[in-house]
């Protein structure tokens, strides 16, 4: 299957992000034709694009985008390239149903979280900066980018990142992520996909114990690695996964990894 040329937001975004997505596909996460998959956290929808290309749309997705720009054109791309296999949900998944104030930067999206404000976001553009530069000096957009001076590389990216002073605050509604199973009628997830800028925890806290079992596979981003990930780890090792807990140098330097869980055969 071509690879689908979503609308969005910002075009440079779907790049980005497609550059990224096949690294959930790894540390034995797998898929097959039929799977059911949630795209929790989904921005315009560039991991559940990989997933249906994958698939060869063989696949039932289910996709959650709270903000409702982001939300827009998340149903669009739905709509025009998906033929019918994606469902866009118009809220993101908490412990508990909520409104929350979630922050949005129409010129970078993908930063986009209810745990991103006013009062954070230097520390947030900072911490970000100290990823891409990471990522530039390991030769992430070619050589002659990765020879210039770590100190000119801040001064570029940092920068470049100023668009995070320009937010808009949007209300939006959460919910536990058990009622949307009872209310979807989902039996089965072949992968929880999580990437939530933050609110991982919050996520996985709104999956009662009754709905457990129907989950075969997750995949979260985890912000906050050294304080959250061994928490992280823990929800899935309890419930019979298999945990593998991933940072390369470049989420070192933002303090994000991955952790991959597949449950263990009986």
């Amino acid at each position: 299957m071509d690879t689908i040329d979503l609308h969005s937001v910002n075009p440079w975004e779907v790049s980005f992000l497609r550059e990224e997505v096949g690294a959930y596909f790894a540390h034995g996460v797998e898929l097959a034709p039929g799977a059911t998959v949630l795209d929790v956290g989904a921005n315009v929808g560039v991991f559940s694009a990989a997933v249906y290309e994958r698939l060869d749309g063989d696949v039932r997705i289910y996709a959650f985008e709270p903000l409702p720009p982001l939300h827009a054109t998340l149903e669009r791309n739905g709509r025009d390239f998906f033929a019918g296999r994606l469902t866009a949900l118009p809220y993101g998944l908490a412990a508990a149903e909520d409104e929350l104030d979630f922050s949005y930067f129409p010129a970078a999206t993908i930063f986009s979280s209810s745990w991103r404000d006013a009062a954070n976001v230097d520390a947030e553009r900072r911490r970000v900066t100290a990823s891409i530069v990471e990522m530039i000096r390991r030769g992430g957009l070619g050589a002659g980018p990765s020879r210039v001076p770590a100190p000119i590389l801040r001064g570029i990216v940092g920068r470049k990142l100023r668009v995070m002073r320009e937010l808009e605050t949007h209300r939006v509604r959460v919910r536990p992520l058990s009622a949307v199973l009872d209310e979807q009628g989902i039996e089965r997830v072949d992968l929880l996909k999580v990437d939530v800028e933050g609110a991982e925890l919050d996520v996985l806290r709104g999956l009662e114990d009754r709905h457990w079992p129907r989950v075969a596979q997750a995949v979260v981003e985890v912000e906050g690695w050294r304080r959250n990930r061994d928490t992280v780890g823990e929800i899935f090792a309890t419930r019979g996964f298999t945990v593998e807990a991933v940072q390369d140098p470049v989420q070192e330097a933002a303090d994000i990894g991955m952790v991959f869980a597949v449950r263990r055969q009986s």
